[in-house]
Formats: structure tokens, C-alpha cells, sequence
């Protein structure tokens, strides 16, 4: 019982905002870029994961909020190897991180980190991609496909419920959270 308690009271309540944000990113993304991202990415499948790399690198997005991002990217055609280097470079550095770990070691060390993330993120997209082309597999129609496998009305549910849970963990949190009180002074 106190795992379903931390699952859907505590943990939620630390991924929702992120989550949430991922969403709107996603749902963004999907309605604003352009459906021959394709043909570019397909045309330059190295300089999409170099882009993919710089725009995840210093971004500030945690493994909940990029997901949503990669899952919309693929949808307008990015080939799954360059959402890979996001999904992996993205989480793993930032700014903030970028900074402490200069300050903290060198410059050397900074350059050392982000050089291995730059490398192990792009050996894992080429590979993706390779494995992709090996297999025949359109990642656009594959995540396209995705929700037709639950029927419509299973997914409507489950946004009402992830919903619900949500803004209920997000009032209690509110209710259990002290506010100031104005004591008068003498």
C-alpha cells in the first residue's frame, strides 16, 4: 500500500510539472514544425544528431519532459537516431551542470564530460539508425501507428485519471503546505 501511496501521491507529484511541460513542448512542436523535417534529416543524418546534440546539451530537461519531445520530433519525421542523442544528451548535462562541474574540477574534466556524452549519445544514434535501416522500420509510422494499438476510448480514461491524479496531489500539496503568518508586532 505505501508503494501505491509514493507511486501515485509523492513520485507524481515530483514528475507531473516536468511532464506537463514536456507536453505542451511536444503538442507545440507537432503543430508548429514543418512535415518535410523528414527529407532534411533523412538528406543530413549526422548534422541532425549534431543539432539535436547542441539543443540538449545546455537545455535544462530531465528524462520525463524530453521523452514527450522526442516522441512529437520523430512524429514530424527526425530520424530516431538523432531523438536518441537528445533523448540521452539532454538529461544528463545542463547549464547548471556544465558550470559546477568546470568549477569544481578544470576545464580539462568539462571538456573531458562533455566530449564522452557527445560521443556515446551519437555512437548510440547511428546505431539506432542502423538498426532502423537493417530492419526496415519507419520510425514516422511506427510512433504514428502507436495509439491506434489502445482503442480511443482506453486512452481518453487514461488522461482523465493521470489527470485527476494530478491536480488532486497538486491541492493536497497546497493544502499541506504552511503559510506565513501575519502575528502582530508589538
Amino acid at each position: 500500500m505505501d508503494g501505491l501511496k509514493y507511486a501515485y501521491g509523492e513520485l507524481l507529484t515530483d514528475i507531473a510539472g516536468h511532464f506537463l511541460i514536456g507536453v505542451l513542448i511536444a503538442g507545440t512542436i507537432t503543430f508548429f514544425f514543418p512535415e518535410d523535417l523528414t527529407v532534411w534529416a533523412n538528406d543530413h543524418q549526422f548534422l541532425s544528431m549534431l543539432v539535436m546534440l547542441a539543443a540538449g546539451i545546455p537545455m535544462y530537461v530531465c528524462a520525463t519532459s524530453s521523452t514527450p519531445i522526442a516522441a512529437a520530433l520523430i512524429l514530424k519525421g527526425l530520424n530516431p537516431g538523432a531523438a536518441l542523442v537528445f533523448l540521452l544528451a539532454g538529461p544528463a548535462t545542463n547549464a547548471a551542470t556544465i558550470t559546477i562541474v568546470k568549477n569544481v574540477f578544470n576545464t580539462r574534466a568539462l571538456v573531458i564530460y562533455l566530449s564522452m556524452i557527445g560521443a556515446c549519445s551519437l555512437a548510440m544514434g547511428f546505431f539506432v539508425d542502423w538498426v532502423y535501416n537493417f530492419l526496415g522500420i519507419k520510425a514516422q509510422v511506427v510512433v504514428g501507428q502507436a495509439s491506434e494499438l489502445i482503442p480511443h476510448q482506453i486512452q481518453l480514461g487514461a488522461a482523465l485519471i493521470l489527470t485527476a491524479l494530478i491536480l488532486y496531489n497538486f491541492f493536497i500539496h497546497l493544502k499541506k503546505t504552511p503559510t506565513p503568518s501575519h502575528s502582530p508586532s508589538r
